[in-house]
């Protein structure tokens, strides 16, 4: 099954709960250019959304403060004159006043923002990543012809294996820099997702190992340690380790109580829509093999109880449900994008792993099922597919 969303990763910061701490963000903007009339700005995570007129080139936002967050700005100008948008994000980590200086002219990218250390500072190393990649894709142009190649070239594994390498010797440097010189920043706990993709387990080790002991309390300090562990606990042939997360009626499911079985384990969340999409096939999947020795397990990452309720609601899936509220997504299972599966064995040790999904029955974890119970799943002709093409996952980024 193959399509996965990753997201602004373990660094992930949301306004989980507004807390009534009568302490509050003011964001105030500055923006030139010529709008056209559109006079609107937009805020927003995952789980929070805001708007504000733009009067004379001025806008402002006031927002509860429960702990940093990072927020994402989209001008109504970006929509309606149906340009390229590349979001924008602020980090903000304490209840203070933050001024963003933007000319719609050049694109939100080319934004400053003061206010904190940690805004200036993830800004400066932002740059610093920019700067890196256009010496990757030029390399890569150079030595492939393209910036980038698509899944069915020839030269794909290569190109991803070059690709890999060039951010190991043009990224991890600039992270490692960062936590060295800044090592009690917020801007460098937010930063180190970037590690998870790029670094080995114990060049990641070696950064949380860097970082001062108040930031190593952070959350995203810590759900950063736990996906190193995650790393390891995740191996193919490990024992899962025996965890318990709650159902939609807030029963728990504790994992060794499916002990005996092979279990599908599937995470998504209810703002995935490649996680989403997979969800037919996977019901077909399930109608195949749901008298064998076989359940589905989807356990969500979403940040908001509300949105996975109503999302399990929507799709109605005949299996269990789970909402993971710790973080076994991270220290379990090392989960970079959504959707990502894992095939468990009856004895409780992980045979594969799958990032995203394959509606057209020839993943990696259908074929072993299929060698398994015999048979391929059945396809519901009612339900064509709409390419028949291996979907993506989407990272997980600091955005919820």
């Amino acid at each position: 099954m193959k399509k996965i969303i990753t997201t602004l990763s373990g660094a992930c910061l949301a306004l989980s709960c507004l807390a009534q701490s009568g302490k509050n963000i003011t964001l105030q903007g500055d923006i030139s250019g010529d709008l056209k009339g559109h006079n609107k700005m937009y805020i927003y995570t995952r789980t929070y959304r805001d708007s504000a007129v733009i009067e004379n080139g001025h806008y402002t936002f006031k927002i509860p403060f429960d702990g940093p967050v990072f927020m994402m700005l989209y001008p109504e100008y970006i929509q309606a004159e149906r340009q390229m948008y590349v979001p924008y994000g602020v980090l903000m980590d304490k209840p203070t006043t933050y001024t963003v200086t933007s000319d719609i002219s050049k694109g939100m990218n080319a934004s400053t923002v003061k206010g904190s250390e940690a805004p200036e500072l993830y800004q400066a190393y932002s740059r610093d990543k920019s700067a890196a990649w256009k010496t990757i894709s030029a390399t890569l142009q150079k030595e492939f012809g393209k910036p980038w190649l698509q899944e069915n070239d020839p030269q794909y594994e290569a190109f991803q294996k070059r690709q890999e390498a060039l951010q190991k010797q043009h990224l991890l440097p600039l992270l490692e820099k960062l936590v060295k010189e800044h090592p009690n920043s917020y801007a460098t706990v937010f930063s180190l997702s970037d590690a998870r993709e790029i670094a080995t387990v114990e060049q990641q080790d070696r950064l949380y190992a860097m970082l001062s002991k108040d930031m190593k309390a952070s959350t995203p300090a810590k759900e950063f340690h736990q996906f190193t562990s995650g790393i390891r606990n995740a191996a193919i042939g490990r024992q899962v380790k025996d965890f318990s997360l709650p159902d939609p009626q807030g029963n728990a499911i504790s994992f060794s109580s499916l002990k005996g079985k092979y279990v599908l384990i599937d995470f998504w969340a209810s703002w995935c829509a490649p996680c989403r999409k997979s969800f037919p096939h996977m019901r077909e999947v399930y109608q195949q093999y749901k008298d064998q020795n076989f359940v589905i397990y989807s356990i969500s990452i979403d940040k908001s109880k509300a949105d996975w309720l109503k999302a399990v609601g929507e799709e109605n899936n005949p299996w269990l449900q789970s909402l993971d509220n710790i973080n076994i997504a991270g220290s379990g299972f090392a989960i970079t994008g959504v959707p990502t599966t894992y095939l468990i064995s009856p004895e409780g040790k992980i045979l594969m792993k799958e990032i995203g999904f394959d509606d057209t029955g020839n993943g990696n974890i259908e074929k072993k099922l299929g060698a398994l119970f015999g048979g391929a799943a059945k396809k519901a002709p009612e339900q064509p597919k709409a390419d028949g093409k291996v979907t993506k996952a989407i990272p997980m980024v600091p955005m919820q």
